[in-house]
C-alpha cells in the first residue's frame, strides 16, 4: 500500500517562510545596528512578517485539521532559530549581553528534553503556559531591539533594555522551575 504524499498547508508554508526569512532578517538587523538605515527598516519589516507568521501558523494548521507533532517540532525549531539567531547577532554587535541568548537556549533545551522524556512512547513537545509566554516575551525583546536599535527609533534607554534582559533571565529560569516541579504542562 502506497502512502499518499503529504500535502503542504498554509501553516506549514508560514513556518517554512519564517525559516527562509531568518537569514535576511539577521543580515539587515546587523547592518541596521551598524548604521544602515535602509537595512534597519528592512529588519523591521522582516520582523513584522516573521512575527505574524508565528502568530498565524498554528491557527491555520488547526483550522485545516492538520495540527501535528511534526508541525509543532518545526514551529518550535523555526522560533528558536529565529530568536537565538537574532539575540546572538545582538550580542555580536554589542547590543545585548551573552547570557540573554544563553538563558533562552538553556530554557528551550530543558523544554525539549523534558517533553521527550515524558513522551518516550510517542515523542512530542508538551505545551507549556510559562514557555508560551516566555516565547512571546522573546519575540517582544527581538522586536524592541529591532525597532529601537536596528531601525534607529531609539525610544528606549540602555537602562530600560537592561530591565528587559533581566526579565528574560527571570522567565527563562521560571519556565525551567515550573517544568521541573511538574506544574507547567498544559
Amino acid at each position: 500500500m502506497k502512502l499518499a504524499p503529504r500535502r503542504w498547508h498554509a501553516g506549514d508554508l508560514l513556518t517554512l517562510g519564517r525559516l527562509a526569512l531568518t537569514l535576511p532578517f539577521l543580515w539587515s538587523f546587523a547592518a541596521g545596528v551598524g548604521g544602515d538605515r535602509g537595512a534597519g527598516w528592512a529588519a523591521g519589516l522582516l520582523f513584522a512578517v516573521i512575527a505574524a507568521s508565528d502568530y498565524f501558523d498554528g491557527p491555520l494548521a488547526r483550522r485545516a485539521g492538520r495540527a501535528s507533532d511534526r508541525g509543532r517540532f518545526w514551529d518550535n525549531g523555526a522560533d528558536i532559530l529565529f530568536i537565538e539567531g537574532a539575540l546572538v547577532t545582538a550580542v555580536a554587535v554589542d547590543l545585548a549581553p551573552w547570557w540573554v541568548p544563553a538563558a533562552i537556549g538553556v530554557s528551550f533545551a530543558y523544554y525539549v528534553v523534558d517533553s521527550l522524556r515524558r513522551t518516550r512512547a510517542r515523542p512530542s513537545l508538551i505545551a507549556s503556559r510559562f514557555g508560551h509566554w516566555g516565547g512571546v516575551g522573546n519575540y517582544v525583546l527581538v522586536g524592541v531591539l529591532t525597532y529601537n536599535d536596528a531601525a534607529a527609533i531609539h525610544l528606549l534607554s540602555r537602562d530600560f533594555l537592561g530591565v528587559l534582559y533581566a526579565l528574560v533571565l527571570l522567565y527563562s529560569l521560571g519556565a525551567i522551575a515550573a517544568r521541573w516541579a511538574g506544574r507547567d504542562a498544559v
